[in-house]
């Protein structure tokens, strides 16, 4: 009698750890060696890194969006910061160059009111312009000069470009200038190339002055210099007063009425030199004339 049938197993005993671990890691070497000679594994890699790369940028996205956008706020932020400043130091180094134009311009009036100085035939003292004082029918500044200084109503004032007027008001520490532009001044001129001698008037005006009784001489030009004459014993003689700009006979033809520009930053110095004259001396009026040893005929300026 055959024996019970035994069950015929499918699998046999299972290997040991040891024995499936050197297995594979035999395979493995195998495929690194083969994959290192034949690069059969270059397809799959490549497939796995461009899938990695994808999956990685996306999961990145975000992260790199927030970089960006902060980033950006940073940089605009920080940009304002830097224009702001900017404007700031542009804003600062303008009024430094008007400072220093300013001081210049200062220095370069100083200097030539020093020349001045030295030139004039006559003591004369400086003194600073307080304020202008001209409301639209006289031409007047205020000096920081007065009695307690030596000054008297009458005497000269000189600018660093000519002729500015004459003291008309002297208080204790304070004087008044009556611009030779003021429709009340009269200055008597020599017109220096023509050697034409006259009388210069005032017009109100900014920079305008005019001589209207001159007789009739075509040897004034436009462009003559006009200076002081010094034959009214205030005034000496030589100081600038302007420059004709027109010179056309009048309606009747037996006088030629000239128009002068005074320089124009005349009255608008920081500083002005007085010329310490006399004003005191007696000399003839306006419409007397007073022939001298020298053969000059002197006429006076009218003040108040």
């Amino acid at each position: 009698m055959a024996g019970p049938n035994k069950e015929k197993k499918f699998f046999g005993p299972k290997p040991s750890s040891v024995t499936s671990f050197s297995f594979f890691a035999v395979i493995s070497v195998l495929l690194m060696v083969v994959d290192h000679q034949m690069r059969v594994m270059e397809p799959v890699r490549s497939g796995l890194s461009v899938v990695s790369n994808v999956v990685y940028d996306t999961l990145n996205a975000p992260v790199r969006l927030a970089e960006t956008a902060t980033d950006r706020l940073k940089t605009k932020s920080e940009l304002s910061s830097e224009n702001n400043e900017l404007r700031e130091e542009v804003a600062r180094n303008k009024v430094l160059i008007s400072r220093l134009n300013t001081l210049d311009e200062e220095n370069r009036m100083l200097r030539q009111m020093l020349v001045q100085k030295k030139t004039l035939p006559v003591r004369s003292e400086m003194f600073k312009v307080r304020r202008v004082l001209s409301d639209g029918f006289t031409q007047r500044f205020q000096i920081d000069g007065g009695a307690r200084d030596g000054l008297q109503v009458g005497m000269p004032v000189v600018s660093d470009l000519g002729l500015a007027g004459q003291l008309m008001h002297v208080g204790p520490n304070a004087s008044q200038v009556q611009l030779i532009q003021d429709k009340n001044q009269e200055v008597p001129v020599l017109f220096e190339k023509s050697g034409v001698r006259g009388i210069v008037r005032g017009t109100g005006e900014d920079k305008k002055l005019v001589s209207r009784d001159l007789p009739y001489t075509d040897e004034i030009k436009v462009g003559e210099k006009v200076i002081t004459s010094g034959l009214d014993g205030i005034y000496p003689k030589g100081i600038p007063v302007g420059v004709v700009t027109s010179a056309v006979p009048d309606a009747t033809g037996a006088y030629v009425e000239v128009t002068l520009e005074a320089p124009k930053e005349i009255g608008k110095q920081d500083n002005v030199l007085v010329l310490m004259v006399d004003p005191n001396v007696p000399m003839p009026s306006m419409d007397t004339e007073e022939q001298n040893p020298d053969g000059q005929t002197r006429r006076r300026a009218p003040r108040e």
